[in-house]
């Protein structure tokens, strides 16, 4: 009987082995995905940076086609406009790095009445949908 209850905890071990590596598979298919998602929105938003970052690499027939691949994708990205958030959020970071506190202090004032406005335009407009 010792033996019969030993043969069932082995069993339940490799059962709860067998449920950990299906977890870890899982976590590293979601990541991945994730980490291909990420990429592909970096390649489309972001293809500025793409043209620096390859412009770092060393000089040789590879390199320069990889080179010449990134400007003109860039290119293309600059003539449909889909660099324009990337330009925008650039030029958001650049504006709040030359701020000073006092300047931070009357955004971050008037970000917070912009929320509360919003919110309460909102209320109201649920209010009248209820009658």
């Amino acid at each position: 009987d010792l033996l019969h209850h030993e043969r069932e905890g082995d069993e339940y071990g490799e059962e709860v082995e067998s449920l950990h590596e299906a977890e870890t598979r899982r976590s590293v298919m979601r990541m991945s995905i994730a980490l291909v998602v990420a990429s592909v929105l970096l390649l489309a938003f972001n293809s500025q940076s793409l043209v620096t970052w390859v412009n770092g690499f060393e000089v040789g027939p590879v390199q320069d086609a990889v080179v010449s691949l990134a400007a003109r994708w860039n290119g293309e990205m600059e003539e449909q406009g889909l660099d324009a958030p990337a330009k925008t959020v650039r030029g958001e970071v650049n504006e709040a790095r030359n701020m000073d506190w006092s300047e931070v202090q009357r955004w971050l004032e008037n970000e917070q009445a912009r929320s509360r406005e919003g919110a309460r335009l909102l209320r109201g407009m649920l209010s009248e949908e209820r009658g």
